[in-house]
């Protein structure tokens, strides 16, 4: 007597579409998650002060890169972002602003700026806007510290997510000596004051 038992036809039919609701779930939460790069004309601004006026470098040109989690429409994590900023991508409103800046942020050493993010809270604030407050590491020549970005976000019927938002940032946290013009009769504040308008799309 054979007795060899069989799954009846029914039983393997029906795990089949088991399966398949099993896989298209681990696509959809993947699908969640989507990395994303700089689009449009992205800005970051540097403000400070001197003994005689104020001054300002900008940059328009750096590189960012992030993987976010939105789901349904709703952005709901920020899983990685980096953002790297060459120092000489930053420019004043004169040459011997530019020099005495990058000599100081020791620019031919450290010639990157970069920021890490180790984690980031989100707090909807209704519709398609958020509170965001990103923690994370910020290197300035050579010099690493926490720092929190705290953020608007927006996030684009498009799907791209726009960002803007300022920190308040020391020379001499990062070991950075503030600069001296004009043989010393001009000393630049410690203070600065990062502004950045950014528009992330997939």
């Amino acid at each position: 007597m054979n007795t060899k038992h069989t799954t009846p036809r029914f039983a393997r039919l029906a795990s089949v579409p088991l399966a398949l609701l099993f896989f298209l779930s681990l696509g959809a939460a993947s699908n969640a998650q989507a990395p994303y790069r700089i689009g449009g004309t992205p800005t970051m601004t540097l403000y400070g002060t001197s003994t005689l006026h104020n001054w300002t470098m900008t940059a328009h040109s750096f590189t960012a890169n992030g993987v976010f989690t939105a789901d349904n429409n709703q952005l709901t994590a920020i899983n990685s972002l980096t953002v790297d900023l060459p120092v000489h991508n930053l420019k004043g409103e004169s040459g011997g602003l530019n020099d005495n800046a990058y000599d100081a942020l020791k620019a031919d050493k450290f010639k990157d700026i970069t920021y890490k993010l180790s984690s980031a809270d989100i707090t909807p604030e209704g519709g398609s806007k958020y509170k965001i407050a990103a923690h994370g590491n910020l290197t300035i020549a050579g010099s690493t510290k926490p720092v929190t970005l705290d953020a608007n976000g927006v996030l684009n019927a498009d799907g791209s997510l726009s960002v803007s938002g300022s920190v308040a940032l020391k020379m001499t946290d990062f070991g950075v000596k503030p600069p001296s013009f004009m043989f010393g009769a001009m000393s630049a504040g410690d203070k600065l004051t990062l502004n950045y308008s950014l528009v992330f799309v997939k």
